[in-house]
């Protein structure tokens, strides 16, 4: 279990997001009241130009009050100057997209000294490795072999191949590959996993790779678009229903990470940056209490150049807060009913000790590389 790193990670990456708030208020003149690391009771307070910074008990995330983003906080002026509120629309924007694009350009630096140090790459659409017993077994897919199409339909990236795959679980597809510039065509049957997924059991076939500082800037630059795209493609199935939200959902995000951070440090940071974008896209999100759903505010304003109510955006990012915690929590018990059925079905399906009857015995897994990460923590960008 790599748990608990990995939540220490998720925490730092929170508590960067809000100190890109902070300095970017700074900078432009608006004043920060207060700058918690982790939550709970106060161990450590200190105040530094007029800013005070508060060590919870529990050193996990972080949160940044900055004056005047409350408009009915007590003691707010609304003429003080140095008041979140009285700032121009260009300012609160900034301000607000700070966060999001401090854990972009978190990861693009992480991303740029994997390249430049030298690092293991994926070969786009090139087969790996293959799972024994698995359909990509069966069909005699081979390493090495370049995938080509999908029923007829071209593939662009792994991604798109990934998710025809797990749109097809039982379904008989033909494969278009090229084994050594000869064009072939092998016919597979992907195998449900625990989600309800058709799975194939291959992975992608990376090479180890040292790039020069301007290469690696435009392949960080191009991986972190790679992520973005593959985010938008998942939250897009959510919204059309061809993805369930209990398939795609934190926990199930935490623990698949989880999998490949414990491979080394270099899976270890390639999950770092997945979950840095990912941060970021969540925060984008025009949705109340989000820093997307404060820069549509803003945006209205702008457009029609007359204030919202406070008292009406307080009230919706209040109610909007709280339904989004309510579908964490609906989502994080679905997983959990999910875990726990699986494992009653497991134990059921166990042979007594000492059985060595073939029917007794569980079918292997397929490989999870060939659906991965909805945001590619287990390797990097094609």
């Amino acid at each position: 279990m790599h748990y608990l790193p990995l939540l220490l990670t998720l925490g730092f990456l929170v508590a960067l997001h809000e100190l890109g708030h902070l300095v970017a208020a700074r900078l432009l003149g608006v004043r920060v009241d207060r700058y918690t690391l982790g939550f709970g009771p106060a161990v450590f307070t200190w105040r530094f130009r007029g800013t005070e910074y508060v060590l919870g008990a529990v050193p996990l995330g972080g949160s940044t009050r900055i004056h005047g983003m409350n408009p009915h906080e007590p003691g707010v002026d609304p003429a003080d100057p140095t008041n979140f509120s009285a700032q121009r629309p260009s300012k609160r924007l900034l301000v607000l997209l700070a966060g999001p694009l401090t854990n972009w350009l978190f990861a693009l630096g992480v991303l740029l000294a994997l390249y430049t140090s030298g690092t293991h790459v994926v070969v786009p659409l090139t087969v790996g490795t293959i799972t024994p017993g698995s359909e990509a077994a069966r069909a005699q897919l081979l390493p090495g072999d370049r995938l080509v199409s999908v029923d007829g339909q071209p593939l662009e990236n792994w991604g798109g191949f990934v998710e025809l795959i797990a749109q097809n679980p039982g379904r008989e597809l033909k494969l278009g590959v090229e084994r050594q510039g000869e064009p072939r065509e092998v016919t597979v049957r992907p195998r449900p996993d625990e989600r309800g997924e058709g799975r194939i059991g291959v992975s992608q076939q990376y090479v180890y790779r040292v790039h020069g500082p301007g290469q690696a800037l435009l392949q960080a630059v191009a991986h972190t678009g790679n992520l973005v795209t593959e985010g938008s493609r998942m939250l897009g199935g959510l919204l059309q229903g061809r993805r369930s939200m209990a398939n795609a959902n934190p926990v199930g995000l935490v623990k698949q990470s989880s999998g490949a951070a414990g491979s080394g440090l270099g899976s270890f940071l390639r999950v770092m940056v997945s979950l840095s974008v990912a941060l970021a896209l969540f925060h984008l999100l025009p949705l109340p209490s989000l820093d997307g759903g404060r820069m549509l505010f803003v945006l209205v304003e702008t457009v029609s150049r007359r204030k919202v109510p406070p008292r009406v955006e307080t009230v919706v990012h209040a109610v909007g807060f709280l339904v989004l915690l309510g579908v964490v929590l609906t989502v994080a018990l679905a997983d959990l009913r999910q875990h726990i059925r699986r494992s009653r079905t497991a134990s059921v399906a166990l042979p007594d000790a000492g059985s060595t009857s073939p029917a007794a015995a569980t079918v292997p897994a397929p490989a999870a590389s060939d659906g991965g990460l909805p945001l590619r923590a287990d390797g990097l960008g094609e």
